[in-house]
């Protein structure tokens, strides 16, 4: 029998050294209440010391500044004073920006893998088995041969956490799985049994797999909720962690802890969640800018009757586009958090989804993904080197992490990578069908060698995998022979704006087009099931 405490009660009972599992996806789910309640027993006891901080994709909000105070406030963030964390062990890092900055200047020792290893991992440490053999990360800097998942010298002196295997003459990677003591995970309500729904959480993540595995492993179940309602009252199939397993559970006293999304402005969106169904999907149409024509160049590989995934940020832009030219005859959008069908939603809102046809376990989403069910995926990138390798994860020595970037972009038939062509301050204006370059951005993205290997291309390769590179003036496909670059804007000069911004020659077509200048206009572009 649950034991229903205040959170200063809950996280006494973490010690020094302890391994924590966190709950949560960016800015959903988080356990804000508990993670706070830790901080300030730290701030006041200087206990627990050296945890180790597990995460799948960090809580937070990718803020860290102290103007406004809410980005060093929320998620993972809290946890940033000097000597509480000691090591984390995530798939992205990107949400608790200070965190990552203190695993980028060595202060915390940094462990990044894919997301989808971390789920997996989770029902590995459930199961009592020793960890995950997988393909997943071979060729990147999770490959032993690369960096091993160990992205600073605090880590690289620990022992590994991933090994090379040879099974039947195939490479596999063997990930170790988890040694939790205590978890935060997040519920809506719990019963007088402690038995947890989620049914207000836009996100159904791997809080089952967290619980088991941390119960199983001797430690403690710590929950927060939104409320505590009688016994019975929670429907037994709705019952995503039985009480069993619960050690304690905190009702959160602050209503912002609450929220599905941190920066929702309001607590509860049931489009989100599969209650209600909007006439109005809740994504605006995108304003006309370079970001769209990227997103627009990106929508007009949509086939029918296809299952595509669409990755954070500018990725997200396709169920703008989609939405918008009416697309979607038999698609279906997924999103690696579990939502199936529906519209994606941008910024801090994904990977919320408006109007999901189904909602998945995060695990579950995962394990289908590995198995090859998507048809597409459009993903971000940062850097991209000569051998069609991609950089997402690290930038400035800072390790952020790929979430399920490997997971996604080692499994999908069709890949398409979109980003800028150049970072930094630039002036691109958009004419009447194509772009005039004022001012180009200062930092080349197209580089020599990449920073760090979050796709390998040489895997591709071998994979069989039909791999995309769109920018706002140039599409390129990855060949055995290299980068091949297929189209340019109208009003880009292929010399200037092109290959001089680029560290290394890409194969010019003998067949080069021009991109479709509706690409570049206002108004729709007509894309639909005859053209698209």
């Amino acid at each position: 029998m649950p034991k229903f405490v205040t959170s200063e009660e809950a996280v006494s009972h973490i010690a020094d050294n302890a391994t924590l599992i966190v709950g949560g996806f960016s800015t959903y789910s988080t356990p804000e209440e508990l993670l706070e309640g830790l901080a300030e027993r730290y701030e006041r006891t200087g206990h627990p010391k050296n945890i180790t901080a597990i995460c799948g994709i960090t809580p937070g909000d990718k803020t860290e500044s102290t103007e406004p105070l809410k980005g060093l406030n929320v998620g993972l963030n809290r946890l940033r004073a000097k000597g509480l964390i000691g090591t984390v062990r995530v798939g992205l890092l990107n949400d608790a920006r200070a965190i990552s900055k203190a695993v980028g200047n060595n202060e915390i020792a940094g462990f990044i893998y894919p997301m989808g290893v971390v789920m997996n991992l989770f029902r590995a440490t459930a199961g009592g088995r020793p960890g995950l053999i997988t393909k997943v990360g071979l060729g990147t800097y999770c490959d032993p041969r690369h960096e091993g998942c160990a992205v600073n010298e605090k880590a690289r002196a620990m022992e590994p956490a991933v090994q090379l295997m040879t099974i039947g003459g195939e490479e596999y990677l063997f990930y170790k799985s988890f040694k939790p003591d205590v978890c935060f995970i997040r519920a809506t309500y719990a019963d007088e049994d402690g038995n947890l729904s989620m049914s207000h959480e836009a996100v159904m993540g791997p809080e089952l797999e967290i619980a088991v595995g941390t119960h199983n492993n001797g430690g403690i179940v710590i929950a927060q909720v939104e409320e505590i309602v009688r016994r019975g009252t929670i429907h037994a199939k709705t019952v995503r962690v039985p009480g069993k397993i619960v050690d304690f559970v905190v009702k959160a006293r602050n209503p912002e802890h609450n929220r599905q999304n941190v920066n929702c402005p309001i607590k509860y969106r049931p489009e989100l969640t599969g209650d209600i169904k909007t006439l109005d999907a809740a994504v605006t149409a995108m304003k006309m800018s370079v970001r769209k024509v990227i997103a627009r160049r990106g929508a007009m590989e949509l086939k029918p009757d296809i299952m595509i995934n669409l990755g954070v940020g500018l990725p997200a832009g396709i169920g703008s586009v989609a939405a918008e030219e009416g697309l979607g005859k038999g698609m279906t959008m997924s999103v690696e958090a579990g939502a199936i069908g529906g519209v994606v939603q941008e910024g801090q809102a994904f990977p919320g989804t408006a109007n999901p046809d189904c909602i998945v376990t995060q695990t579950d989403m995962i394990d289908m993904i590995n198995g090859g069910i998507l048809d597409m995926t459009f993903l971000g990138l940062a850097e991209v080197d000569e051998k069609g390798n991609v950089n997402t994860s690290k930038f400035a020595g800072r390790s952020n992490g790929p979430g399920g970037f490997i997971d996604i972009s080692q499994n999908t038939k069709k890949v398409v990578f979109m980003g800028n062509f150049t970072a930094g301050d630039c002036d691109i204006q958009l004419t009447d069908g194509g772009l005039k370059i004022n001012k180009d951005g200062d930092n080349i993205k197209f580089v020599k060698a990449v920073q760090q290997i979050t796709f390998s291309g040489e895997y591709a390769i071998k994979n069989g995998q039909e791999i995309m590179y769109i920018t706002e003036r140039a599409v390129f496909v990855l060949t055995p022979e290299g980068l091949v670059l297929t189209e340019i804007a109208p009003g880009v000069d292929l010399q200037k704006h092109i290959l001089d911004k680029m560290a290394f020659a890409p194969i010019v077509s003998r067949d080069l087009k021009t991109m479709d200048p509706r690409l570049f206009k206002e108004g729709l572009m007509g894309l639909d099931s005859k053209n698209y």
